[in-house]
């Protein structure tokens, strides 16, 4: 008994230690959007002046990481709200790619994932194999059909070029058929039974039950989309129709802190909201 108890706390301590790995670059990001101007300046610049370089011995200066500013000011935060409009306008491309993808993809994925369960043809999982071999595929594969197709239609500078691939992004499909897979066919039937059509019977029976799926699939495009970045460099040149996901990597020092992390607010809010399906609709969907 003793035994266990140790183990299962040595193997708390290093989930506890890989966790804090992985949330110390966010935990630095948001302590530091409350850092001055000057002492970003003087602790990121690669200058070697006498304010960053007077005590070294060699003529090369580090980036000086600290958790805690040695002075809290919103400084970062009034620059960016009332000096930098550009930035909202950044923020919106993010919403306008990310929200049409989310609400298409959501509309396409759940009832071609049931009309794929249902359909009892000997077609049917050829084609479901080619879905998910196409899902497999890496996206730097994908993007040079991607660009033919957008090129032929005249939206390679477009953000249709964007968002109308991932509405038909076959990850949807794929992982709410899964979770179909676990509802027994008894409900659709005896919704049948009662006078409701293929239709009805989804809409009424079967869409109620996916709802974990369905948050667990939200979540994931959502992130997914936010923080486009290959496609957007591909498809959108012009600067300022770019998303935020790309012209962080552009932002000076003395406000990056801060931008980023009002960018990263709208995931941990859609996180925060869906944590509880999160789980629920990994497991019985049949993802490992």
């Amino acid at each position: 008994m003793r035994h266990k108890a140790l183990s299962r706390f040595t193997i708390h301590l290093f989930l506890l230690a890989f966790a804090a790995a992985f949330l110390f670059p966010v935990l630095v990001t948001f302590t530091n959007s409350f850092m001055s101007m000057f002492e970003i300046a003087n602790r990121f610049t690669s200058a070697f002046t006498p304010v960053t370089g007077f005590h070294r011995n060699t003529p090369v200066h580090y980036a000086e990481i600290s958790l805690i500013p040695s002075f809290v000011t919103l400084q970062q935060y009034a620059k960016l709200f009332f000096e930098q409009p550009l930035y909202f306008g950044l923020f919106l491309n993010s919403v306008k790619i990310t929200v049409p993808v989310l609400i298409g993809h959501l509309l396409v994925s759940v009832p071609a994932a049931y009309g794929f369960e249902i359909a009892k043809r000997r077609w049917t999982e050829v084609v479901f194999f080619v879905y998910v071999v196409i899902m497999l595929l890496p996206l730097q594969l994908t993007l040079v059909p991607n660009y033919m197709f957008a090129r032929a239609a005249g939206i390679e500078k477009s953000a249709l070029a964007i968002i109308l691939p991932g509405i038909f992004n076959p990850f949807g499909v794929f992982l709410i058929r899964q979770y179909c897979k676990g509802i027994p066919p008894e409900y659709a039937e005896a919704a049948r039974v009662d006078g409701a059509n293929d239709f009805q019977a989804f809409l009424l029976v079967i869409a109620p039950m996916v709802k974990p799926a369905v948050a667990v699939l939200t979540l994931l495009t959502f992130i997914d989309y936010w923080n486009v970045v290959d496609q957007a460099v591909v498809f959108l040149p012009d600067p300022l129709a770019a998303p935020l996901s790309v012209a962080l990597g552009s932002m000076g020092m003395d406000l990056v802190f801060a931008a980023s992390c009002f960018y990263m607010l709208p995931c941990v809010l859609v996180f925060l909201y869906g944590q509880e399906y999160m789980a629920e609709g990994i497991q019985l969907s049949g993802i490992k």
